[in-house]
């Protein structure tokens, strides 16, 4: 099941960005990584060899540059914020919307 559909069933309301032709920001990564504790938890699991040695406002910029090098989906519930959508993922971000009930 993709994100898309079990934040529908879930009776989500979603804002989706497509973020191969219309990548993030500087600003917009360096918000996602505060919740995310780090840059480096942002960089797409098939990327992360490309980013290596960098770091701080170096690879927030190598980030801006390609939506492809971010780690996707994004989903921000509230004030918590759930990268991928692997199976732990999903626990916690099915975790996170009942908290919200």
């Amino acid at each position: 099941m993709k994100a898309r559909e079990f934040l529908a069933q879930a009776k989500q309301e979603t804002e989706e960005r497509n973020l191969i032709k219309q990548p993030l920001s500087v600003a917009e990564l360096r918000a996602l990584a505060r919740k995310a504790g780090g840059a480096e938890a942002l960089v797409a699991p098939k990327r992360r060899g490309e980013a290596e040695g960098l770091s701080g406002d170096q690879l927030l910029t190598w980030l801006s540059e390609d939506g492809g090098r971010v780690r996707r989906p994004i989903i921000e519930v509230g004030k918590k914020l759930v990268l991928g959508f692997a199976a732990d993922a999903r626990a916690a971000l099915a975790g996170y919307l009942e908290e919200r009930l």
